[in-house]
């Protein structure tokens, strides 16, 4: 009773970010009953967000020969074992992690954006957005980060394409999913389609968007469908971007090498 009562005390210590008091209240705690398995996990996850991360190694293994770690506990071990260097050790953890059905809903946009940070870990980033998508279908962000990790593994384009419509199709008024679409649609030849995904975003957002490249292929789509109206808008913010010596200069010319004629698909 008196250890589940010093445990809570700490968690409210460590919730209010007083970490070094919360970590006193594990020391005494652990000196009086080593075998706590639940104190040494928590004085882990302490450790870890003062960055002591070797530290906090040793006190989640520690954790893990008395009790089994809740999923806070294994992410932030893997996460150390990552960054110690230890990567087998950390893939390890992050699958045991992924296949836990208890795994929170919110830790796993933090976890594939963290595993989506370390190249050999983007098989695994994968699989947390699709576990993700498999708890809640209509989270859009989910989709598009689905899509991303398998651009990166190599799937076939068509298949990246489809997981994107899927994510214009839950947020439709977002139009980075909508350029993330249409750049793989101009990849893969279905420039009609491409066109009319970003037909659809609003005059006003294209004025919003400071992204040089997103615009110049923005450029190159209106330009073939003839849209003038948005090709103009697309060149006016182009001209915006530039620095002021380089918009002395004049209109905005980009250095494309001739590109071959579009059969104009889907």
């Amino acid at each position: 009773m008196e250890t589940q009562k010093t445990l809570q005390v700490a968690v409210g210590l460590f919730r209010q970010g007083l970490h070094y008091q919360a970590l006193d209240q594990m020391t005494q705690l652990l000196a009086v009953d080593p075998d706590a398995g639940k104190a040494w996990e928590l004085k882990g996850l302490i450790e870890d967000s003062l960055s002591w991360h070797n530290t906090s190694i040793h006190s989640l293994e520690t954790a893990t020969t008395l009790i089994p770690l809740s999923a806070s506990g294994q992410y932030v071990l893997a996460k150390n074992y990552l960054e110690s260097g230890k990567t087998e050790l950390a893939q390890a953890v992050f699958t045991i992690l992924l296949q836990r059905d208890d795994i929170p809903d919110r830790l796993l946009p933090a976890l594939s954006s963290y595993l989506g940070r370390h190249s050999e870990m983007t098989q695994l980033a994968l699989q947390a957005c699709r576990t993700a998508i498999r708890r809640d279908p209509d989270q859009a962000d989910s989709w598009l980060g689905m899509a991303h990790f398998m651009n990166q593994l190599g799937y076939p384009q068509r298949q990246v394409a489809s997981v994107l419509r899927k994510a214009v199709s839950l947020d439709p008024e977002n139009h980075h999913y909508r350029l993330a679409l249409s750049n793989v649609l101009e990849r893969i030849g279905y420039h009609t389609e491409a066109y009319h995904v970003v037909k659809q975003i609003s005059r006003s957002q294209l004025q919003e968007i400071n992204c040089t490249s997103c615009l110049e292929r923005l450029l190159d789509i209106f330009d073939d469908a003839h849209d003038e109206t948005r090709s103009e808008i697309c060149r006016k913010k182009l001209q915006q971007l530039q620095s002021p010596t380089d918009s002395d200069r004049g209109p905005v010319t980009r250095n494309r090498l001739p590109r071959p004629p579009r059969h104009m698909k889907r």
